[in-house]
């Protein structure tokens, strides 16, 4: 007895419509080489930063919020980041670009030939504007350059340094409306 059985039968069937088989398949394999050959660095630069990201997130939220379980909670990026403070915390400053870059990430994490504006940066604009005033790269090197002012925020500092923190950024505030996942 063997595991599929009828085969023969099917192969016999179908050999009369072979050559246009054939045809058809490589017609659809040319069309996947072609996808394969697509420049996929952007996706591959944009899911690196979401990563990192969320690697930051996964401890801010841990230790700033006590929260020892968070990676054992399954929450996804978009539930982590809506924790962040509004406001009250240096978190709040990067909060909106954080949540771009997961709508960011989510688009090319789901289109094969993502595209990207600079007008489609939004908050992340925003934050390097202020954070690193002189980033004139393009969208993925701006994204890179939030990433790593988002970690800069993300990281809680030791515990003789938080209050001054905490004092410094208490009058900021979330204001924008924030993108759904």
């Amino acid at each position: 007895m063997r595991d599929i059985e009828g085969v023969e039968d099917v192969v016999r069937s179908l050999a009369p419509h072979w050559k246009e088989i054939e045809a058809h398949f490589h017609q659809e394999n040319a069309q996947l080489i072609e996808l394969l050959r697509h420049d996929h660095d952007s996706l591959g630069r944009v899911l690196k930063c979401h990563l990192i990201v969320e690697h930051y997130l996964d401890r801010f939220l841990a230790e700033f919020l006590n929260l020892q379980d968070i990676v054992d909670a399954k929450l996804s990026f978009f539930q982590k980041a809506k924790l962040l403070p509004n406001q009250g915390s240096a978190t709040a400053f990067v909060k909106p670009g954080i949540l771009k870059l997961n709508s960011i990430r989510n688009r090319f994490g789901h289109t094969l030939r993502p595209d990207l504006n600079m007008e489609e940066l939004g908050p992340i604009n925003e934050v390097l504007a202020l954070a690193r005033p002189n980033n004139q790269g393009d969208h993925l090197s701006r994204i890179e350059a939030f990433t790593t002012v988002a970690v800069a925020f993300l990281v809680v500092p030791p515990p003789n340094l938080q209050a001054a923190f905490l004092e410094a950024f208490r009058a900021v505030r979330v204001n924008a409306a924030q993108p759904d996942p």
